[in-house]
């Protein structure tokens, strides 16, 4: 932890009386690795003993779950001073159990070691303000990433956060008890259910043979020279023959052009220099989209269906390239699959026919032209693109890639589903309401979706998308909300943002994104409830954001409305990207407000992942090295609301899966299946409000 103005942490007892006297112990918690929230300030004398309330014990996980220390901050002249005593430790037998005072004042027996005999005393942990230099209305956050206290990081007092009990919760659960009938327990997850590929993130894995690979596929990017073979070495045009004449049976448009740019453009480009470091087919995403698309099909019934490539796991052995093609071939334009949508309208299609055209509208850098002829574009684009990847592996590692991507699929893919169920059930099991944002159809459909609906009422959206296979969703507690009361309003409001919206680039939507629902609860508030998944750019969020308000404001005033979204809302605001501040900045100036407060901090991200060099977007990639520097950090998950209906006791994020976050950590990890953390918060009802 820094320290403002760069003044080390010591003990008060080395100051001088004077000094010591006139010091402030302000109590406090310190979180996972760097933040640490003000509790009580209080009075101490020069021979006060130094407190360190370490992390709970096992037999106490109902105190203070999210916390992994309690702490003394001494304040002195000038500077505020952390101060740790490992000797100091919480008696478990005198921890809060049943009897949990107010809110609003915790009192906890402090059993000291031998070295602090004397601090066997009760404190009353009354909240307060941090003392200047701090406002004297909020508490703020001394963050390890900034030297001083961080004025962007608003927080709610912690003390008027609900310390729970053990009784009716999940072992894990994050909420706290003995809230107040006004309060609501809230989280959202964007669960990545398009992470096929057990390659495309950076991961810590115990076969030295997988650092190997990596490193050796690395430096094949890095210096290509050896390797810079021209593309029509690994895809030939016999190869690229068969593909048009497929392609010409599906009677795709634009195959004469496509052929034409294959032989004056793509054929003769390097594979590494002059097609995977090629930043434009990434941005226009030519090998990303099908990959996403047909990487792995989730079909009804629970089969799943893989393309023959190397970001997935293909059960097959794909052997030499000419064994490896036939497959590929097959796969695309004859095996038939059949995918969730809405309706229950499962007819067979061929795996080519979920293709769609890639629009110029969502992806500027695209051409009208290249719109045009997107489909068979991307099929030529997505087969250079396997085949490189095949040629590079068995180049690098012959014998041991296929057994390295089976323990990765082990741990990241094949129960991924059933992991992210049993975080939800397990560490957010009595949260009310719960917004899910690109979850397959499997997930909710199969095993995950039949353990979760024990407990939980699914909103769908209104068309399931069975293509991309990612869609949105809300799961409300069946014990609080009237399943017959549901009204799926999802059409509404794409209406409204499609009228809004209709001479505004960027701002498309998929099937799936949305999910809307005005349902009641059993105590009788009706809400207006809406899950969203942004674009890459976040181009779509303040527009879809937009439309909800318009939509419960003029027609649903009488319902409490609240968002959960991955807004894909980045540090830096630009005409591509949507920005944190310039999304704050719209909220503020409709009325809304989220769970990050009014000043979110751009610098508190919900992702963290770094993609290597076996996934389709290149232009991402990270070196290992750069793996934590050169991540993706993001604050891109959201909790939104009116500020005249609700506001936030407090908040959390969690990249653990267990209701604690840890900095500077990339995920997914063997443990934490998705690249997002979840987002929870406890939100009040205020006064007036039905």
């Amino acid at each position: 932890m820094n320290y403002p103005h760069g003044t080390a942490a010591r003990s008060p007892s080395s100051s001088s009386s004077s000094e010591a006297h006139a010091q402030t112990a302000i109590v406090g918690l310190r979180l996972y690795h760097s933040q640490a929230y003000c509790l009580s300030s209080i009075s101490i004398a020069a021979s006060s003993r130094l407190l360190t309330f370490l992390h709970r014990p096992s037999a106490s996980r109902h105190f203070f779950p999210r916390f992994s220390n309690f702490c003394l901050f001494y304040r002195g002249r000038d500077c505020y001073r952390e101060v740790f005593c490992t000797n100091i430790k919480i008696a478990p037998n005198k921890m809060m159990t049943e009897a949990v005072p107010d809110a609003h004042s915790v009192t906890a027996m402090i059993q000291g070691a031998p070295e602090c005999a004397s601090c066997c005393t009760q404190y009353d942990f009354t909240p307060s303000p941090l003392p200047s230099p701090f406002p004297p209305a909020t508490n703020r956050i001394i963050s390890k990433n900034h030297p001083g206290p961080c004025e962007n990081h608003l927080v709610s007092r912690l003390g008027e956060c609900h310390f729970r009990n053990h009784h009716g919760h999940a072992e894990n659960d994050s909420v706290c008890a003995n809230r107040h009938p006004d309060d609501i327990a809230v989280a959202t997850w964007n669960v990545a259910a398009v992470n096929n590929n057990p390659f495309e993130y950076w991961v810590t894995h115990p076969d030295p043979a997988y650092n190997a690979l990596m490193e050796g596929v690395q430096n094949v990017i890095d210096h290509p020279e050896a390797h810079d073979i021209q593309v029509h070495e690994v895809l030939t045009d016999s190869m690229v023959e068969q593909l048009m004449n497929d392609l010409q049976r599906q009677k795709a448009p634009g195959i004469a052009e496509v052929k034409q740019l294959w032989q004056d453009d793509f054929r003769n480009r390097k594979i590494v220099s002059g097609f995977l470091k090629d930043n434009t087919i990434g941005k226009k995403r030519l090998a990303s989209m099908p990959d996403r698309i047909t990487n792995t099909i989730n079909c009804v019934g629970g089969k799943t269906l893989k393309r023959p490539t190397v970001i997935n796991y293909y059960e097959k052995d794909m052997g030499d390239r000419e064994s490896w093609w036939s497959q590929w071939r097959e796969f695309i334009f004859n095996t038939e699959v059949e995918v969730y949508s809405s309706g229950g309208n499962h007819a067979p299609k061929l795996v080519y026919s979920l293709l769609e055209p890639i629009l110029h509208k969502k992806y500027p850098a695209l051409s009208v032209e290249e719109e045009r002829i997107s489909l068979p574009l991307q099929v030529l684009c997505l087969a250079i693109f396997d085949a490189i990847q095949l040629h590079i592996l068995n180049t690098v590692a012959p014998d041991s890639w296929q057994r390295i991507r089976r323990s990765l699929a082990d741990a990241l893919l094949i129960n991924k589903d059933r992991q992210v169920a049993s975080v939800l059930l397990s560490t957010y099991g009595s949260y009310e309401i719960v917004f899910v944002q690109e979850a397959a159809g499997a997930f909710v459909h199969g095993e995950p979706g039949n353990l979760l609906e024990e407990h939980y009422i699914p909103l769908l959206p209104s068309v399931m998308d069975g293509k991309r296979d990612q869609n949105s969703l809300i799961l409300v507690k069946k014990d609080v909300f009237l399943a017959s009361a549901a009204q799926n309003i999802t059409d509404e409001v794409l209406q409204v943002h499609k009228k809004a919206t209709e001479s505004t680039p960027g701002a498309v939507l998929y099937p799936g994104d949305l999910a809307a629902y005005c349902i009641d609860a059993t105590n009788g508030r009706k809400f207006l409830l809406a899950s969203f998944h942004g674009d890459t750019n976040g181009l779509a969020t303040v527009p879809i954001v937009r439309a909800l308000h318009e939509v419960a404001s003029t027609k649903y005033p009488e319902r409490i409305l609240i968002i959960g979204l991955d807004a894909n809302t980045y540090k830096v605001h630009n005409d591509q990207y949507q920005g944190v501040s310039e999304f704050q900045g719209f909220l503020d100036e409709n009325g809304l407000i989220s769970c990050w407060g009014p000043t979110p901090n751009p610098y508190s991200p919900t992702t963290c992942n770094a993609r290597t060099f076996l996934q389709p977007q290149l232009n991402k990639a990270v070196r290992r090295d750069d793996r934590i520097t050169k991540a993706d950090k993001n604050l891109k998950d959201w909790i939104v609301f009116s500020l005249s209906q609700l506001e936030c006791r407090c908040a959390h994020k969690d990249n653990t899966g267990s209701a604690s976050y840890i900095e500077d950590m990339v995920f997914p990890t063997m443990n934490f299946p998705s690249d997002h953390a979840i987002v929870a918060a406890t939100v009040s009802v205020k006064k007036g409000q039905a």
